[in-house]
């Protein structure tokens, strides 16, 4: 029983969200890409005219590692003339691996909390963003980094 009510909670949070974000200028679902670390398909679903969830998919060049990550935005609205312009800050996760040898399928695993920082401008159904993601290294050892990357998206 427990479950099906969490099932009910999220799924009225999320669609109730989706109607607020519908009346913006912009989609509630952006998808593109982005190019840093990670570098791959990038994903943004609007909660509201401020708060959306984004995620990628992709691969981290640098270490050699494909990467997940997640996370809450909030974006505070910045007056332009044209278009949407958001400064956002969030919260989110970050799963790292190392790609699988013969004997196990996968060598190792990274995890890590991220807080993204960035900056999105949407004109008509495109967007622009660029962001910095300080990372805490939380497994298999503890340690900071930095992550992020530049990129667009689609909106629908």
């Amino acid at each position: 029983m427990k479950h099906v009510l969490l099932v009910v909670l999220v799924c009225s949070t999320v669609f109730s969200g989706a109607a607020l974000a519908a009346y913006s200028d912009h989609g509630n679902i952006g998808a593109g890409v982005v190019l840093g670390k990670p570098t791959g398909l990038s994903g943004k679903f609007w909660l509201s005219r401020k708060d959306a969830i984004d995620a990628a998919l992709g691969w981290n060049f640098e270490e050699d590692l494909f990467a997940l990550q997640a996370g809450y935005l909030y974006n505070h609205p910045i007056d332009v003339s044209s278009g949407f312009l958001a400064v956002y800050i969030g919260a989110g996760g970050l799963f790292e691996a190392v790609s699988p040898s013969d004997e196990r399928p996968i060598d190792k695993i990274y995890l890590s909390g991220r807080i993204p920082l960035g900056l999105e401008y949407i004109y008509e159904l495109i967007s622009f963003f660029v962001e910095v993601d300080p990372l805490l290294l939380l497994y298999p050892g503890l340690g900071f980094e930095f992550g992020g990357g530049v990129g667009f998206r689609f909106y629908f």
